[in-house]
């Protein structure tokens, strides 16, 4: 099994409708479990990831408008 990341801090508050239901990020690493496809060790939480990491796959402005809070809802 490869190694599943996943930390509680995953699950956000987003307005009903939203393109992303959260609620099944924080379901399927329980349906995992109860299907047995998945095992407890084979989680574990990740660290913060460092800046060259992050912009090696998204570009400044999308980068810069995340840390300051200041992106699109369409983004």
């Amino acid at each position: 099994m490869l190694p599943i990341a996943y930390h509680a801090i995953y699950k956000h508050p987003l307005p009903e409708g939203h393109r992303f239901p959260m609620l099944k990020y924080d379901l399927l690493p329980q349906q995992l479990l109860y299907e047995g496809i998945a095992q407890l060790s084979d989680f574990f939480e990740p660290e913060p990831c460092n800046l060259q990491h992050i912009l090696a796959v998204h570009t400044n402005d999308y980068t810069n408008s995340l840390l300051q809070l200041t992106i699109d809802a369409k983004a």
